[in-house]
């Protein structure tokens, strides 16, 4: 006499059909992730002038779909709850390496391939302190997606074998809950600190800009910090791009660097305070 098996231990289709499954809500997780940890920043970069605001986003966007991918096929195919919220931690570590060291250490390398002249003028050192960035930014986002890789096996059951397109959607919508939750403070983390002192000196700008010939009161102006634009004023126009150029350990004090039309300008930045700009080169 037999012993009955569960049909999913037994067919090789069914299996298949779940490992497959498994690399969509990889991809699917790794993917959501990456639109709140860099694709809200970009998209606010977007509407403060910043050049080319989304190549964290593409940049991490990649890498975290492939991570995500392979975590949720070995976790489908291993099949253990144990073994898949061990591998999806591994890839909790790869997002948090990702989401300190893309904006810190990779962008510019990007950004040099596709701005030539930003080559030189942008110098974003290697702090040992970035270690413990990366050990916070793990310690949040391990928590969402450990839980997320623990559903993993459970939603894509029924998933797997649900006839309705919303049957199948369904995991992939509770990642894209916990990944806006985990994205959402990775950005807070990471990325404000680096896109406050940008969206601040460009309203500096565009106040120099909007009030350019006329008479503006002395404490507006203070408070708008046009003295920091002192001795640039020749090289301001309306057609600006603007980018972090530098920083310290602590992303405190931040420059950024300013494409206008004629003149690349460098402002430093203090607790998003634009403190003073020079001319640093002038574009070919």
């Amino acid at each position: 006499m037999s012993t009955y098996k569960p049909i999913s231990t037994e067919r090789s289709d069914v299996l298949r059909a779940k490992q497959i499954y498994g690399i969509w809500f990889g991809a699917a997780l790794g993917f959501a992730f990456s639109v709140f940890a860099w694709g809200v920043d970009a998209y606010s970069l977007s509407q403060m002038n910043s050049l080319h605001p989304w190549i964290k986003f593409v940049g991490g966007a990649i890498p975290c779909m492939v991570i995500g991918a392979l975590a949720g096929w070995l976790s489908a195919k291993y099949g253990k709850p144990i073994i898949a919220v061990g591998i999806w931690a591994v890839a909790a570590l790869s997002f948090a390496w990702l989401t300190v060291m893309l904006p810190l250490q990779i962008a510019p390398r990007l950004l040099g391939f596709i701005e030539p002249q930003v080559q030189g003028l942008l110098q974003y050192t290697y702090y040992p302190g970035f270690v413990s960035r990366i050990g916070v930014a793990f310690a949040w986002i391990v928590i969402f997606v450990s839980i997320a890789g623990l559903l993993q096996l459970p939603l894509s059951e029924g998933a797997v074998f649900s006839t309705s397109f919303l049957g199948k959607l369904a995991p992939m919508l509770v990642c894209l809950f916990l990944m806006s939750i985990s994205g959402t403070i990775i950005d807070g983390l990471n990325n404000e600190l680096l896109r406050s002192p940008v969206d601040s000196l460009n309203s500096t700008i565009q106040f120099f800009v909007d009030h350019q010939g006329k008479e503006v009161d002395l404490i507006e102006s203070r408070k708008m910090h046009q003295g920091a634009l002192r001795v640039i004023q020749d090289s301001v126009t309306p057609e600006r791009k603007l980018i972090v150029s530098g920083y310290d350990e602590y992303l405190s004090e931040v420059n950024v660097l300013v494409k206008f039309k004629d003149d690349w300008v460098e402002c430093e930045v203090f607790y998003n305070q634009p403190l003073n700009c020079e001319k640093v080169a002038n574009t070919p």
